[in-house]
């Protein structure tokens, strides 16, 4: 096989919404990367990495570009329909005419792709939300070696339709050392931050996903991981102090510039629904209350997310307790509410446990915790009892301090609502 200098990978950083199925998926691109992807090339030897694993000291987009043109191999993944994916897939064309391997999920090819790639041999593999199982990435990676390996044996000696149009060479990239010191890489920012995080340690976390923010206004990172890191801050921002009303105001002013009324993003409408409740909690305004109830609502229905269905359902109970309180016959009907969206999201949560690739998840320990808040409201203190163990064993195996703080102060306030029903 041939010495290649380089494999650069276009592909988008963290999880991303799909609509090539009909229904709102989210996909985890960092899971195509660190499963199908780095392990072949790290076998074979040859040195691969995305543009925010790289350090830059100027813009982003310059260094991609570079990386774009000097690569020996580039992989694009076109899932999602990544509109960056697909720009820097024709940036590529334009400046070389061999070694571009196109890969995608299958949904993304059925069925067909995009007109303008769909002359291309793209590599197709299984990627479901619950994420990639270990028999396809085993599978994919076979595939992906033995292309890499016999490239040179291509009998077209171009995959590329505009490979006459050659950039200028301006400098290498590899090797090359820059005036002043590299910036961190943005991923490694993220990760960071999302560590901080899981330890509650919420003034670092805030610290560094502003930091990743500057890092999208000044062209170091996609514009396009904006709302993710917006949604983190707003995050981070309320949990750092729960109690303040103008920090909670603060917090759902960052999601603002998301439009949560309109969006289908799960986590916005989850996070929205999160800060009204938290409102309410403080000023007792039925208003806060409602809003609540609408986004969590919201969210369940459009993506059956169980973090939504389980506060909408958490939120319901409440309602109902504040009404019985108040004298008003309809806490039945609020609590009649609450009972169907708890059954449905514990068959939901049910359904996420019983697959294969669970144990995979990065939310498995959120999906567990929220099985046992569900037999909790049913009163089966048998099956909830064993899945807080379950989750307990899980947070405690990955270091997530606030997967458990959120779920026992909730169920502390699940007791005094279950009080006040009877």
């Amino acid at each position: 096989m041939k010495d290649y200098n380089f494999c650069f990978v276009v592909i988008g950083f963290g999880q991303k919404p799909s609509y090539a199925t009909g229904v709102v998926r989210t996909l985890d691109l960092n899971q195509t990367y660190t499963k199908l992807i780095k392990p072949v090339f790290d076998e074979l030897g040859i040195k691969c990495q995305r543009a925010c694993d790289m350090n830059v000291t100027g813009s982003i987009d310059q260094v991609m570009i570079k990386a774009i043109n000097e690569s020996d191999i580039v992989i694009c993944d076109i899932t999602c329909l990544n509109a960056n994916a697909l720009w820097e897939l024709g940036v590529r064309h334009a400046l070389k005419k061999q070694h571009t391997i196109l890969i995608s999920d299958w949904a993304h090819l059925k069925p067909t792709p995009p007109f303008d790639v769909s002359h291309h041999v793209i590599l197709g593999y299984e990627h479901s939300p619950e994420g990639i199982t270990d028999d396809e990435a085993a599978r994919f990676k076979a595939e992906l070696k033995k292309l890499v390996e016999n490239l040179e044996n291509n009998l077209l000696t171009s995959d590329s339709p505009v490979h006459d149009i050659l950039f200028p060479e301006a400098g290498s990239l590899f090797g090359k050392k820059d005036d002043g010191p590299p910036l961190e890489p943005f991923s490694s920012i993220m990760d960071k931050a999302e560590s901080a995080k899981k330890k509650k340690d919420w003034a670092l976390a805030i610290s560094l996903f502003d930091k990743a923010k500057e890092y999208t206004e000044k062209n170091l990172a996609p514009k396009s991981d904006l709302p993710f890191i917006e949604c983190r801050r707003a995050l981070c921002t309320y949990k750092s102090k729960p109690n303040d009303i103008f920090v909670l105001a603060k917090a759902m002013a960052i999601l603002d510039a998301l439009a949560p009324k309109d969006t289908t993003d799960a986590e916005v409408l989850g996070l929205s629904g999160a800060i009204n409740k938290r409102i309410f909690e403080i000023n007792g305004d039925l208003k806060y209350l409602e809003e609540s109830i609408w986004y969590y609502d919201r969210g369940f229905s459009l993506v059956q997310d169980y973090y939504n269905g389980i506060n909408a359902a958490f939120m319901l109970y409440n309602k109902a307790s504040v009404l019985k309180t108040k004298g008003d016959d309809e806490w039945e009907d609020a609590k009649t509410d609450a009972d169907s969206m708890r059954n449905k999201v514990l068959k939901a949560s049910l359904a996420l446990e019983s697959s294969d690739t669970f144990k995979e998840r990065g939310d498995a320990v959120w999906v567990l915790y929220t099985i046992a808040e569900a037999y909790n409201y049913k009163g089966d203190t048998e099956k909830q009892a064993a899945y807080e163990a379950k989750a307990k064993e899980v947070a405690t195996a990955t270091g997530d301090a606030f997967a458990e703080s959120s779920y026992e102060e909730q169920k502390a306030k699940i007791e005094i609502i279950k009080t006040n029903l009877g």
